[in-house]
């Protein structure tokens, strides 16, 4: 009886999870997209072996585009995981 009165109390932290879920692995195919852009960018310099690039992280985070990604990762992740 308790089970029946908690349960539909979960669908918060439920969809928070699938929330953030979504929000990583959108986060890491941005990543991944955006070290392949540059990769082959200086590949066609020239440039071969290890590479760093100075505030990288810095430029996704306050790219307008890669915010809404996140965000509509997060939501669709929040959906598909409350839905019944």
């Amino acid at each position: 009886m308790l089970w029946q009165i908690i349960k539909p109390l979960l669908i918060f932290p439920k969809g928070l999870f699938g929330g953030l879920t979504g929000a990583v692995v959108m986060w890491i195919a941005v990543i991944v997209f955006f070290h392949w852009k540059i990769t082959a960018q200086l590949r066609a310099q020239g440039v071969h072996g290890p590479i760093a690039v100075a505030g990288g992280w810095t430029e996704l985070a306050h790219t307008p585009l890669v915010i809404v990604l996140l965000a509509v990762a997060f939501g669709l992740g929040f959906y598909l995981v409350t839905r019944h």
